[in-house]
């Protein structure tokens, strides 16, 4: 599963109304892919042989990009650990919920975004003179 697909879960169990008793378990599963997607993400980005690695090795300047992307996962895993016991906590409003999941959300597309960026700086912008 990718990450659009886990967003795009957990945007749509938390529509569902709140007062379904299956509402919890649903926004709860919906977390839990999104959280493996996130899981395969971070394994193909990081580490020695993964896409960060290689696209310091072809755009050295890109650097401090990179290490921002793998900072923004720490971030990330934080916001869904705490969404997951918010989800735990039975006691835990339903609007609060939504409202951990709609930063969650933000968080993910915008570290999406803040990645296809610098990939495409790296692979698709001429500097002229960088190999």
């Amino acid at each position: 599963m990718e990450l659009l697909g886990g967003i795009q879960r957990v945007e749509h169990a938390i529509q569902t109304p709140a007062g379904d008793p299956a509402w919890r378990p649903a926004v709860s599963q919906a977390v839990a892919q999104l959280k493996a997607a996130f899981a395969a993400h971070v394994r193909e980005t990081e580490g020695p042989s993964g896409l960060y690695a290689g696209v310091l090795g072809d755009a050295p300047r890109l650097a401090r990009g990179l290490y921002g992307l793998v900072d923004e996962h720490e971030t990330v895993w934080e916001a869904l650990d705490d969404l997951e016991g918010h989800l735990g906590a039975g006691g835990v409003r339903p609007e609060v919920v939504c409202e951990d999941a709609a930063r969650l959300i933000r968080e993910v597309w915008q570290h999406r975004q803040r990645g296809a960026d610098l990939l495409h700086e790296a692979y698709e912008t001429d500097l002229g003179g960088e190999t």
